[in-house]
């Protein structure tokens, strides 16, 4: 998998450990060195939503730019 970092500002398809699907456009994006549990981290927020869901990196399956 690519950094997160890679899909800062981008509408992704995010599959998670539990093989849950969500879309979203990446409002933010927290590196390694900020992040609470030292993995990178990003927020995505779903289309016609107001509220940001977190994955850090051990949370995600799989993850592409759609």
């Amino acid at each position: 998998m690519k950094p997160l970092k890679e899909y800062f500002n981008k509408t992704v398809r995010i599959i998670d450990v539990d093989n849950k699907e969500f879309s979203g456009y990446v409002e933010t994006y927290t590196p390694e060195s900020d992040s609470e549990d030292e993995v990178e981290e990003i927020a995505i927020k779903p289309e016609g939503s107001n509220t940001l869901i977190g994955f850090n990196t051990n949370e995600i399956k799989s993850i592409e730019v759609i």
